[in-house]
């Protein structure tokens, strides 16, 4: 009797001890707060300070504003007969145009295909009289160019073909006179020199924030053919030299 009074008398004791472990023991497995930051992934598109080489992607573009001296020596005017020494002897047609291509890079270099539009004339005196020739070419152009060859395209040669229409207008005191040729060609050999390196700083930092990849000086040999029309002015010429200022993108 007294046993089983002893029991009845500890039982609410170990209940109070039982329920404080299990209070303890939540209050030790509440996890700590996370205090990791999250991670932010930064994707970098372009390395602009690696070598052209390495940087490149497959597509760019080029834009060209360049200057030609165009002398139609074999054209006969279409007022009177005369020639082009006899008009204007032997100053050249100043011919401007602008350029924009598309371009695809390979390994062995690139190819390039866009379009270009020109104007330019000429002021001769002819027996005391003015004659002035204005000519306008429109027309596309496919270019190869050797740019893999270095590191950096330091030089890189290149290899062209121009297919325009050329508008000729003449002009005398009296009497004008304008047409336009059908298609023609002319061939192109020429080198583009790198002026990245003269202001790499500079250089880098329009790659970086106008994705200019590169400017160019150009320099070239071209010669026009005759156009694929028998009545056409004759627009066939000697090897003529141009320049541009070409910019890739």
């Amino acid at each position: 009797m007294n046993l089983h009074q002893s029991l009845r008398s500890i039982v609410p004791f170990l209940f109070l001890i039982l329920c404080s472990s299990f209070a303890f023991a939540e209050e030790a497995v509440v996890p700590a707060t996370d205090t990791k930051q999250p991670l932010v992934e930064v994707e970098v598109y372009q390395d602009y300070l690696a070598p052209y080489k390495e940087r490149r992607e497959n597509h760019g573009s080029y834009v060209t504003l360049g200057y030609e001296s165009l002398e139609l020596k074999n054209y006969i005017s279409a007022i009177d007969a005369k020639t082009y020494g006899d008009m204007f002897g032997t100053a050249p047609i100043a011919l401007m145009y602008l350029g924009v291509d598309y371009k695809y890079n390979f390994a062995l270099g690139s190819l390039a295909f866009g379009i270009q539009y020109g104007k330019g004339n000429v002021t001769g005196e002819d027996s005391g009289e003015e004659r002035t020739m204005d000519v306008t070419k429109t027309g596309v152009g496919f270019k190869f160019t050797l740019d893999m060859i270095m590191n950096e395209p330091i030089v890189a040669p290149y290899i062209g073909l121009n297919i325009w229409k050329m508008t000729i207008a003449e002009t005398n005191p009296t009497t004008s006179f304008s047409a336009e040729t059908q298609m023609g060609m002319n061939y192109t050999v020429g080198l583009l020199l790198q002026l990245d390196w003269l202001d790499y700083e500079t250089a880098k930092n329009t790659t970086f924030n106008w994705g200019l990849e590169n400017t160019f000086i150009d320099v070239y040999a071209t010669k026009y053919a005759k156009t694929n029309a028998t009545d056409d002015a004759n627009t066939e010429t000697d090897m003529i030299y141009g320049g541009a200022l070409r910019l890739e993108f």
